[in-house]
C-alpha cells in the first residue's frame, strides 16, 4: 500500500512522538516511588526535558523545566532550558519575568541583562531593548566583555548597524582602535561594505605588522568580487599615501594589485618595496618569478629586464637572465607558428629563436653550473617540442647526462631522449634509454619509465606485454600516470580480441602521429575508419582524425569529425569529450565566442555529470566576462 508524502511525514512525527512518550514513561517507571513523591530525581527530569526539546515538544519541555526551576531556582541549566523553551513558544512575557526573577538572585549579571534586552526586542519593545543594553554598557564602560555580549545579542537579532555602533563605543571608551577591529571587519564584509572592512584590517596591520598574511587571507574573502577589490585598493592606496614608509602597506597594496590583475602597477609597487627594503633587487626578482609561475609572461619579462639592467646584486644576474629567456620562450607560444622560420634574436620580438640565443649565451657564460644545465634542458625542449629539430634536441639533452650538480635533470633528459628516439623511429634506441632508468629509485621516474616502455610495446604491437606493464601503474590509482595508464589499458583490452587487425592498424597510425607525420597518419586513420566501421575503436579513430585535422590547420573538418562522435555515436564513452573539444575549437582555433559558449552549454545540458562540466562552466564565465 502506498502512503502519501504528507501521511509519511505525519507518520514519522507520530512514531517519533510515541518514542518520546515511551521515554517519558520509562523515566517515570525507574524513579523510586518515594523519590517521585517527595524529591524527584532532577538529573532524570533534566534529561527528559532536554529530550523533549530535541523532539520540539516545547509545551511539555516547559512543564518539566518549570518544575525544576521551582525546586532549584538558582540552577543555571534549569533556568536556561526554560528560557529557551519560552522563547521557542514566543512566550516572551514569561521569559522576561523569568530573567527578572533570576536577576534578583544575581543582580548586575551582564549576560542576563543582555538577554533581557533581546527578549524585549523579540516582543516588539525595541525601545526597552535599547534602554536595557544601554544600561549594561553604562554599568561597565571599560569592560570589553560587556560590549562583546551586547553586540552579540544585537547580531543574533540581525541588528548589525547597532552592533557596529557598540563596537565603536568600545573603541572610544577603551581608547583602543584595535579592539573589535576583527569583529567590525567581519560585519562590514558580511554587509558588503568592503572599504570599511579593509580600513579595519589596515588598523590591525599598523599595530601588528607581522599579521600581514592573516590580513591578506581575510581580505581575500571579498577580492574575488570586482567591487570588493576596487574598494580595498582605494583604502590601501590612501594608507600608503598617508604613511609612505610603511612597508607592510606597500606589500598589501602589491598583493591587491595582483588580485585585481593590474600586473604592471604591481611591478611598480614591488620596485618601491625593493627600494624601501634596500633589497638590491631581491624583492623585484621574487615578484618576477611569481609572475612567471602564474603565466603572466609579458610583465615577468619586464621585471627580469629591469633586474638585468639595474640590480646591484651580482648573484641575481644569472637567474634573472634565465627567467627572461623562459618568459620569452613562453611568449613565443602565442606569436610563433609550430615551425617558425629563422629570425634575428630579439628580446622585443618574442620567438623561439630569440629564446634559444639567450639560453645559448647563458650556457656559455656559466658553463658547468646548474643554470647552464637548466638552459641546456630548455634548449632541448624548444628544439624538440617547438622546432622539431631532432638532432639539435638530442645534442642538448645528451649534454645533460653528466650534470652531476642536479639530482634530477639527467633523468628528465633521458626521458626526453627516449621521446626523440621514438620520433626518429629508433624504437630500439628509445627502449635502451628507458631501460637505463629502471633502476632509478625515485617513484616519479620509475612510473614514467614503466609507462613509456608500455607505450613502446603498444607501438610495436606487443599488446600483452604492454598490459602487464600498465597493470603495475593501474594497481595504484594515486600515481600521476594512473589515468593515462588506465585509458591505454582499457583501449587495448577492449580491442585486442574484438578487432585485433584494427588495433594493429590503429597503433601503427598512432606511432606516425607521435612522429609528427601528420598527413600519413591521417591517411592511415581514415583507412581504419573505412575498414572497421562497426568496431569498438571507431570513436577513438574519429577523435584521432579530428586532432590531426587541427594539426593540419583544418578546423572545419575537425568540427565535422568531432560532431560525428558527439551526435552520431550514442554508445560512445567519448561523447562528452568530443563536445568539449568542439567548444575548444570554436574558442581557440576559430575565436568564435558565441559558438564556443553554445558548445559548452550543450555539454552541460547533455552531460551534466561529465568530468568536463566544471571546466565548461569556468570557460563560459570567462568568455562572458563574468570573472574579474
Amino acid at each position: 500500500m502506498k502512503i502519501s508524502g504528507e501521511r509519511k511525514v505525519n507518520s514519522k512525527k507520530y512514531f517519533f512522538g510515541m518514542r518520546v512518550t515511551q521515554a517519558i514513561i520509562a523515566v517515570l517507571l525507574v524513579l523510586p516511588v518515594k523519590a517521585f513523591c517527595q524529591v524527584p530525581d532532577r538529573t532524570a527530569q533534566l534529561r527528559l526535558a532536554q529530550s523533549l526539546e530535541q523532539a520540539s515538544e516545547w509545551e511539555n519541555a516547559v512543564s518539566v523545566y518549570e518544575e525544576l526551576v521551582r525546586l532549584e531556582p538558582a540552577n543555571f541549566l534549569y533556568f536556561d532550558g526554560l528560557r529557551r523553551s519560552y522563547t521557542q513558544l514566543k512566550q516572551f512575557e514569561k521569559a522576561v519575568v523569568l530573567i527578572q526573577s533570576r536577576l534578583r538572585l544575581f543582580p548586575g549579571d551582564v549576560m542576563l541583562l543582555a538577554q533581557l534586552g533581546g527578549l524585549y526586542y523579540e516582543s516588539g519593545a525595541s525601545g526597552k531593548a535599547d534602554s536595557v543594553w544601554h544600561v549594561v554598557l553604562v554599568l561597565n564602560p571599560k569592560n570589553v566583555s560587556s560590549y562583546r555580549i551586547v553586540a552579540g545579542q544585537m547580531i543574533e537579532h540581525r541588528l548589525y548597524d547597532g552592533a557596529i555602533n557598540v563596537y565603536r563605543e568600545a573603541q572610544t571608551a577603551t581608547a583602543n582602535e584595535a579592539v573589535f577591529s576583527d569583529e567590525l571587519a567581519a560585519l562590514y564584509s558580511a554587509m558588503q561594505r568592503y572599504g570599511e572592512a579593509t580600513r579595519e584590517f589596515t588598523k590591525q596591520l599598523q599595530i601588528y605588522p607581522d599579521q600581514l598574511s592573516f590580513v591578506e587571507s581575510r581580505i581575500a574573502s571579498f577580492t574575488s568580487r570586482s567591487e570588493g577589490v576596487k574598494e580595498a585598493l582605494t583604502v590601501v592606496r590612501a594608507e600608503v599615501g598617508r604613511i609612505p614608509a610603511n612597508i607592510p602597506f606597500h606589500v598589501l597594496l602589491a598583493w591587491l594589485l595582483i588580485e585585481a590583475r593590474d600586473y604592471d602597477e604591481g611591478l611598480a609597487e614591488y620596485r618601491r618595496i625593493d627600494g624601501l627594503k634596500k633589497a638590491g633587487g631581491v624583492e623585484l626578482f621574487g615578484f618576477a618569478q611569481r609572475l612567471l609561475q602564474e603565466k603572466i609572461y609579458s610583465v615577468a619579462a619586464k621585471g627580469f629586464r629591469e633586474l638585468i639592467a639595474n640590480s646591484s646584486t651580482p648573484s641575481l644576474l644569472p637567474p634573472a637572465r634565465f627567467g627572461l629567456a623562459r618568459s620569452i620562450e613562453e611568449l613565443s607560444a602565442d606569436t610563433s607558428s609550430p615551425t617558425p622560420s629563422a629570425s634575428p634574436a630579439s628580446e622585443e620580438r618574442p620567438s623561439y629563436h630569440a629564446a634559444l640565443t639567450m639560453y645559448e649565451a647563458i650556457a656559455r657564460e656559466y658553463a658547468g653550473s646548474e643554470i647552464d644545465f637548466q638552459a641546456l634542458f630548455r634548449m632541448g625542449i624548444i628544439k624538440y617540442e617547438r622546432l622539431f629539430d631532432l638532432n639539435g634536441a638530442l645534442e642538448a639533452f645528451s649534454g645533460l647526462q653528466t650534470a652531476r650538480t642536479s639530482p634530477t635533470l639527467p633523468f628528465d633528459a633521458a626521458l626526453k631522449i627516449g621521446e626523440v628516439r621514438i620520433a626518429q623511429n629508433d624504437l630500439d634506441g628509445a627502449r635502451k634509454e628507458y631501460a637505463g632508468l629502471q633502476g632509478v629509485l625515485l617513484v616519479q621516474y620509475h612510473d614514467q619509465t614503466v609507462f613509456r616502455l608500455a607505450e613502446l610495446d603498444y607501438f610495436e604491437k606487443r599488446f600483452d606485454s604492454a598490459l602487464v606493464l600498465l597493470q603495475q601503474l593501474t594497481a595504484n590509482l594515486n600515481t600521476d600516470l594512473a589515468n593515462d595508464a588506465l585509458q591505454l589499458q582499457y583501449f587495448i583490452q577492449e580491442n585486442k580480441n574484438s578487432t585485433p587487425e584494427g588495433l594493429n592498424a590503429f597503433a601503427g597510425a598512432d606511432l606516425l602521429m607521435r612522429q609528427r607525420k601528420y598527413s600519413e597518419a591521417l591517411t592511415r586513420f581514415r583507412d581504419v575508419q573505412q575498414r572497421y566501421r562497426g568496431s569498438l575503436l571507431i570513436d577513438d579513430t574519429a577523435m584521432k582524425v579530428a586532432e590531426l585535422q587541427l594539426l593540419l590547420q583544418q578546423p572545419a573538418e575537425a568540427l565535422g569529425s568531432l560532431r560525428t562522435v558527439a551526435q552520431d555515436m550514442p554508445e560512445s564513452i567519448l561523447k562528452d569529450k568530443a563536445q568539449m573539444r568542439i567548444g575548444e575549437v570554436y574558442q581557440v582555433n576559430l575565436r568564435d565566442k558565441v559558438k564556443a559558449i553554445e558548445a559548452y552549454e550543450q555539454l552541460l545540458v547533455k552531460y551534466p555529470n561529465s568530468l568536463y562540466a566544471e571546466e565548461a562552466r569556468r570557460r563560459i564565465r570567462l568568455l562572458r566576462g563574468d570573472s574579474i
